[in-house]
């Protein structure tokens, strides 16, 4: 059987869209099934962490997103009625994006919304049945809406199709971990309180012990006074219950219409606004409500062969901090520009390794911060409250330690590979009439991106240069000259203090925004060869 498309992908929430869409976006054809007949209009996932909207960005999708989104400025603690923290979520002002919500069900139509417009559709009402696979590719079979099966050949199969994965299960991936025993109830509602917008708010009792027995957490989201509230089912007899006709995995976090009994209501969640509330308030305008448990599992490894798996089919972690979904889509586009360079016979299917080695630490940090937090409390982070936030942000994300960090150069503290690539504003052209950032300059190039630092032209004259990506110069001088490459001016001086250049230097950016090599210029083709080897 002929090969129908380069990937399947299972599964068409935020990540599998995600992943969908870097494929496109990177000239790999695939297709998208998700088993619902229509997204689900939940605010499953809210928090949009300001990393993500960088890969956005690059996407060109920061801008729909930015302008549906609501800013979270900060959250308001109180214990026992009392205020006691007010966190204010400032960034250093080079990172472009700020923390921001949007409910699930909106980042899933903006990126299927660009999906279409590269000439793909969701394959709603579809589902994965099974698949093998050899040294050749995939073949899986699929049942439509219809009923009717299909079986088709595929080069690579990424599942996407969350905590009850068929994928994960088909490849026999271990999915350790475990559940807490609370349960929670959530309510999308609006609070005619008048807390300052954009805040999030955690309101807790204590007990004697000095252990919190009761809690409610807020997240605002679009649409003026409505959160997204979840707090503890209350221990006496209510009616409130979780589904009884769903999986039997106590680590499943259950999200929606849960079916079989009743869900929570308003006037339940009431009760617990009146109970813990920092001010009185009236709830109206239930959009939907659930009752789940907190699971905490990761996979053994995040694909075999020509299969992986992604975002919540990989972790699924506490909800603590908005990390769930952020991380799933890195997941997605850290595995799609990879697939692609396979695909187009630029990189060994060697590199595909690569995902596993960088995205799984990754995702075992998360997983284990998050348990220790809803364990021990955010106060028992070591960290101080910048290195905190930057990584609450997904901005200290990296992979210096990974297969691909080869060529570097300079001392450890300088950007490095592995490491984003931090974004700096006031570079000029001798046209533009207003300065660019390093991000609208990298906006829709798809492949690896060679920067060149200089001051003296001849300096990039020297460089040589990797054919088929995009070449760029950054230099410290105007003058009169030919450029051989385009070039722009690091007027502010921006580009200097966040890379920390040592002479005329070198680097080169990935396509999903990090590092991966650095090297003076005089040793241009070496470090690139280096690169170049890692990738296969």
């Amino acid at each position: 059987m002929t090969h129908t498309t380069d990937v399947l992908i299972v599964g068409a929430g935020p990540v599998g869209l995600s992943a969908a869409a870097e494929l496109h976006r990177h000239g790999a054809d695939c297709r998208l099934v998700d088993r619902l007949p229509a997204r689900l209009p939940y605010a499953k996932a809210v928090g949009i962490q300001p990393r993500t909207i960088e890969i956005w960005d690059r996407m060109g999708l920061a801008r729909a997103v930015v302008e549906q989104a609501v800013p979270l400025r900060g959250q308001l603690s109180y214990v026992d009625g009392r205020q006691t923290g007010r966190v204010e979520l400032t960034l250093p002002p080079e990172v472009p994006y700020g923390f921001a919500a949007l409910p699930q069900y909106e980042v899933e139509r903006i990126v299927e919304e660009y999906l279409n417009g590269l000439g793909t559709a969701v394959e709603r009402g579809t589902e994965l049945l099974s698949f093998t696979q050899d040294a050749d590719g995939v073949t899986a079979r699929l049942r439509s809406a219809s009923g009717a099966e299909e079986e088709l050949r595929v080069r690579y199969l990424v599942g996407c199709d969350g905590a009850h994965s068929t994928v994960r299960a088909g490849l026999g991936l271990d999915f350790a971990g475990g559940a807490f025993t609370e349960e929670y109830m959530l309510g999308d509602v609006v609070a005619d309180w008048d807390l300052p917008a954009g805040y999030a708010v955690r309101s807790e009792h204590r007990g004697a012990d000095g252990a919190t027995d009761d809690l409610l957490v807020c997240i605002p989201l679009p649409g003026p006074g409505r959160y997204r509230m979840s707090m503890r089912v209350p221990p006496e007899p209510s009616g409130v219950t979780e589904d009884t006709g769903g999986p039997e995995d106590p680590a499943a976090v259950a999200h929606g219409p849960l079916g079989g009994r009743r869900l929570p209501e308003l006037p339940d969640l009431q009760a617990v606004v009146d109970r813990l509330g920092p001010r009185p308030a009236t709830l109206s305008q239930l959009r939907w409500s659930s009752v789940f448990r907190i699971g905490h599992r990761i996979v053994d490894r995040y694909g075999e062969g020509r299969v992986f798996v992604a975002g919540d089919a990989a972790h699924i972690h506490p909800p603590i901090g908005a990390q769930g979904m952020n991380t799933g889509i890195q997941d997605a586009c850290n595995l799609a520009w990879k697939l692609a360079l396979v695909l187009r016979g630029e990189a060994g299917p060697a590199l595909l390794s690569s995902y596993d080695a960088e995205r799984r630490p990754v995702g075992e940090e998360v997983v284990g911060r998050t348990v220790r937090h809803t364990v021990h409390g955010a106060a028992a982070d070591p960290d101080d409250p910048r290195t905190a936030l930057l990584r609450e942000a997904q901005l200290l994300v990296g992979y210096r330690d990974g297969p691909l960090a080869t060529a570097a150069h300079g001392p450890a503290d300088v950007p490095q590979p592995g490491d984003r690539a931090p974004d700096c504003a006031g570079l000029t052209t001798p046209v533009a009439a207003y300065p660019l950032r390093l991000l609208d300059i990298l906006r829709g190039r798809p492949d690896h991106v060679v920067l060149l630092y200089a001051a003296d032209p001849t300096d990039v004259i020297k460089a040589v240069l990797a054919p088929g990506w995009d070449v760029l110069a950054v230099r410290t001088e105007d003058g009169t000259h030919v450029p051989l490459v385009p070039e722009y001016l690091d007027t502010g001086g921006e580009f200097a203090r966040l890379y920390r250049p040592d002479g005329p230097t070198g680097f080169v950016v990935r396509p999903d925004g990090y590092l991966g090599a650095r090297f003076p210029l005089t040793d241009t083709e070496t470090a690139l060869a280096d690169y170049c080897e890692a990738l296969g």
